[in-house]
């Protein structure tokens, strides 16, 4: 079970499609669209590469823990609502801090937004099948 929650691939998966993701968006709105660039824009990768370490090192936890898969996803539903409202603060905060350019920070974080949540969904996704997986080598 330990191998569910620490798997090397989806931990690179992760953190290296976060940084992809994040250097691409920046360089299209820079390069594409230099008129909307701004140097806010920096900290969106930033805060959603906080947010996977901090979801693996969660996932790992759970994995140390032995907690069962009800309780842990319990758990990580917790962990998104709360990420949700630390978003939804973030957002408030640039969109009252960036003058100029409200709408490039609010789709640019949109955006990134959506990525993780396909991110966070292929890794719970992987979970469940191994949970499956182990269920039936049980029985």
């Amino acid at each position: 079970m330990d191998k569910v929650y620490r798997k090397k691939q989806t931990q690179r998966l992760v953190l290296w499609g976060i940084l992809l993701f994040g250097i691409v968006e920046i360089a299209f709105i820079c390069f594409v669209m230099p008129q909307y660039y701004t140097h806010l824009l920096l900290v969106i990768p930033v805060y959603f590469m906080l947010m996977g370490y901090i979801l693996l090192y969660i996932l790992a936890r759970f994995g140390k823990q032995k907690i069962h898969p009800s309780k842990a996803l319990a758990r990580l539903m917790l962990f998104n609502v709360v990420q949700m409202m630390i978003s939804f603060a973030m957002v408030f905060v640039y969109f009252y801090t960036a003058i100029n350019h409200k709408h490039t920070i609010l789709i640019a974080f949109s955006v990134y937004y959506i990525f993780f949540m396909g991110l966070k969904l292929y890794i719970f996704y992987s979970i469940d099948n191994q949970h499956k997986k182990n269920k039936k080598q049980l029985t």
